[in-house]
């Protein structure tokens, strides 16, 4: 599903953000990245999501080479993509309902079909009575789950998620972590970069560390551990 290969990140006048990264993640994977801030864990996503382009290297997504994407294609590759940001990204004055179904309509998906999928996936989450709502009538919690709706309403291929429990108490984080893994069973592949180490360690999914841009540790599940460099 990912594949990078001896991939650099420099942006000028600072220290590289990745450096001569490694990475291979299969389809149907769950894997975390980690590491302290800085350490460069957004910066692979958004070479993933094409929100960037690599200093050097090569990635592969799903078969195709994002280094020599052109520009108009890029909307054609994150058709099979969801994504959870961490400032969430919602529309202030759009519903609830709108901002899932939002994906669906960029699709060409006919209005009365996306509402009605949007409204699926808004029950799946426990949101389903809060479909009018505007995003900030909403608590911390709820934006996050309508987040997590909107990046899976399209039934993506992979799924990158920056820090989806970041500021939530553990009850909430535990059930965000919750739909994210339901995710994956349904054979979504999910990458998911958190701090939230407890959490991590509990997942027993495999974790890839990294520290200053490169990948220092990558654990395949809890039995499974190998150093890198």
């Amino acid at each position: 599903m990912i594949q990078m290969f001896h991939v650099t990140k420099a942006y000028p006048g600072d220290p590289p953000a990745l450096v001569d990264v490694n990475l291979s993640v299969e389809k149907g994977e769950f894997v975390f990245l980690t590491g302290p801030s800085g350490a460069g864990k957004t910066t692979l996503l958004r070479l993933v999501f094409c929100a960037e382009p690599a200093t050097r290297g090569q990635i592969l997504v799903g078969g195709r080479n994002v280094a020599r994407i052109r520009q108009g294609s890029i909307p054609f590759l994150r058709r099979n993509m969801g994504v959870v940001f961490q400032d969430f990204k919602l529309l202030p004055h759009r519903t609830v309902l709108d901002n899932v179904a939002l994906s669906l309509d960029v699709l060409g998906v006919p209005r009365a079909e996306a509402r009605q999928r949007a409204n699926r996936m808004l029950k799946l989450v426990g949101l389903q009575h809060k479909t009018e709502s505007l995003p900030l009538k909403l608590s911390g919690g709820e934006q996050q789950r309508v987040v997590i709706a909107r990046a899976l309403v399209n039934e993506p291929a992979l799924l990158l998620a920056d820090e989806p429990t970041g500021n939530l108490d553990p009850e909430l984080s535990q059930e965000i972590m919750s739909l994210l893994q339901d995710a994956n069973v349904r054979g979504t592949t999910v990458v998911v970069a958190t701090h939230d180490l407890p959490m991590v360690e509990r997942s027993g999914k495999r974790v890839v560390r990294l520290d200053r841009g490169r990948i220092v540790s990558d654990a395949g599940g809890p039995t499974v551990v190998r150093r890198v460099g």
